[in-house]
């Protein structure tokens, strides 16, 4: 199978990741770990793998709040929940969430398998057909390398300009208010007032050639594409 794609694995126990990762590298170039669910969201916000897989058991945020987390403002990547649990409530949450599958251990090696082939099916299917998203003649991002170009020179977008970007492309041609800019960029780390939020979406502004986000009043912030 050709590979190409990438996954998080978040997973406590390195033992156990380590044992999973072996078999991971049959069917993706990149694998990124997490130790725990804080660990595991801020490598999605900066990595934006392909696939989600994720253990319940996890400290400082579980699999299922991680899950629910990211599915706030991505409802189409692949998410396969592990879990040692079979118990109606975690079941009941999970269906929820539009996951790929929600595997109890031990988890069988052919089933494993299959739901690992379904993710990536799925990655395929939500691909958008060009991986260049034109603003304009010469003004586009890049879906793949996650950078934007203008008059074929890159514009250099630091960390929290890209993420805020990545936000507002995901919901185009919808408002997102100050609080959720707050909770994906910053993940809540520090205080975050308004006038820091303001002060990133001016410094992004500034820095695409095209005027695509605008501010709605009393509201939050739009991308109109």
């Amino acid at each position: 199978m050709s590979k190409n794609y990438s996954i998080l694995y978040a997973e406590d126990n390195k033992d156990v990741r380590e044992n999973y990762v072996l078999y991971l590298e049959n069917y993706f170039d990149y694998i990124y770990e997490a130790n725990d669910g804080l660990e595991a969201f801020d490598i999605y916000r900066d990595k934006k793998p392909n696939v989600l897989l994720l253990d319940i058991n996890m400290p400082n945020m579980n699999g299922l709040e991680l899950a629910k987390k990211i599915r706030e403002n991505d409802s189409n990547i692949p998410i396969v929940i592990l879990s040692a649990h079979s118990d109606k409530e975690f079941l009941f949450e999970a269906i929820k969430l539009n996951l790929v599958e929600y595997l109890t251990k031990p988890v069988d090696r052919n089933k494993f398998k299959s739901v690992l082939e379904n993710s990536i099916k799925k990655v395929k299917e939500n691909a958008p057909n060009n991986q260049f998203i034109h603003f304009a003649k010469t003004t586009y991002w890049d879906c793949s390398k996650r950078l934007f170009f203008h008059k074929n020179k890159m514009i250099d977008l630091t960390r929290n300009e890209r993420i805020l970007f990545e936000l507002l492309l995901n919901n185009k041609n919808e408002i997102i208010n100050p609080n959720e800019i707050s909770k994906y960029v910053w993940d809540n780390e520090t205080e975050i007032n308004d006038a820091s939020i303001r002060n990133l979406v001016k410094r992004l502004r500034k820095k695409l050639p095209v005027d695509i986000i605008q501010s709605i009043y009393g509201s939050g912030y739009i991308l109109s594409h």
